[in-house]
């Protein structure tokens, strides 16, 4: 049975009064989603802190921080903030293990050997969430005998987020689960899945071991041109983190236009708009879910029959004009329930 997510790009939720949030988190759970990411984006707002105030207004929904790195926060520290987190929600919290990235030129971070971050990170936290006492001398970290005083009931899911090729086989080999960002169609998903699969047969693991999630901005609305424009800056905004990487968009079977690329060059965030304009409508079908409830149900399903993923990571973008609120019905009420008929 597919297991729904749902998530807000910090882009979107700045706008968001902190007064709504428990409504939100609320409103979520009662349309249905299984769980609710909450961003990390410096400098928004703390991704914890906000992960609190939706726990204390939930009762059945997972509570999920997307992401933690293992560069601004010491991992030790993560597992200390997800550890509280359990014994609020009572059991009901997960964390998403990623390089990060946003903000750190402002605090002097050098993202540096992320592969190798994430997996030392994952493995002294999950040490630690069991009651150890931790030494570890990696390359990344290190802790002397590290011992958390509070502890999970239960084991937290660990999950790893990428899209880049050695993340992704490093979320096959020490994490619970293979969080797979921004490909939005079985080509793509089915290439990550490749390499999340070469991770896991490295530690002795199958993919079947890991559960595996498809995040992918989202915007669904009855007319399928405001859906696309309502994703368009967010694949502007990750074609200009990602410059120059473009592995991942000519594994798609795409090249960047080269008066887009020119733009992306000048690194210049002001000119965010003026890419997100350029963006084709091709990039927009092959890493977003866009367009009616139908063509967005569609997406799925096709991804769920061909790539045997069952578990779906909804980031929700609104149409030019529509409410979060009037997205999150609509999803709601028909795409979640097409893809549970397909998928079932």
């Amino acid at each position: 049975m597919p297991t729904f997510h749902v998530g807000f790009p910090a882009p979107t939720a700045q706008s968001m009064q902190m007064s709504a949030r428990p409504a939100l988190a609320k409103f979520c759970e009662d349309l249905g989603f299984d769980t609710m990411w909450h961003s990390n984006e410096r400098f928004f707002r703390e991704m914890f802190i906000c992960m609190s105030v939706s726990a204390m207004s939930t009762e059945r929904m997972v509570i999920g921080g997307a992401v933690a790195d293992p560069y601004s926060v010491h991992p030790v520290i993560t597992a200390q903030s997800l550890a509280t987190m359990d014994e609020l929600t009572g059991g009901r919290t997960t964390i998403a293990m990623a390089a990060g990235g946003s903000g750190f030129p402002m605090v002097g971070i050098k993202r540096e050997k992320p592969a190798l971050a994430i997996k030392e990170a994952v493995q002294v936290m999950r040490r630690l969430l069991a009651g150890e006492a931790v030494t570890f001398d990696g390359q990344t970290l290190k802790t002397n005998q590290a011992k958390l005083h509070i502890l999970p009931k239960r084991p937290v899911p660990i999950w790893v987020a990428s899209r880049g090729d050695k993340v992704l086989e490093t979320a096959g080999e020490v994490a619970d689960g293979a969080f797979i960002a921004t490909y939005a169609n079985p080509q793509g998903v089915n290439y990550a899945l490749s390499l999340v699969e070469k991770g896991a047969k490295r530690a002795g693991r199958n993919l079947s071991d890991l559960r595996l999630l498809s995040r992918v901005d989202t915007c669904v609305h009855a007319d399928p041109k405001q859906a696309f424009d309502g994703v368009r800056y967010m694949v502007a905004r990750f074609l200009w983190i990602s410059y120059p990487d473009r592995g991942f968009v000519r594994q798609a079977g795409l090249e960047v236009p080269a008066e887009l690329e020119a733009v992306i060059a000048k690194r210049d965030l002001d000119l965010m708009h003026q890419v997100a304009a350029m963006v084709p409508d091709e990039f927009v079908q092959a890493f977003c879910w866009a367009g009616t409830p139908e063509q967005v149900a569609g997406q799925m399903i096709e991804i769920g029959r061909r790539c045997g993923v069952q578990e779906f990571g909804i980031w929700v973008l609104c149409a030019p004009g529509q409410s979060r609120d009037e997205a999150l019905q609509l999803l709601s009420a028909e795409v979640l329930p097409r893809v549970r008929t397909a998928l079932k």
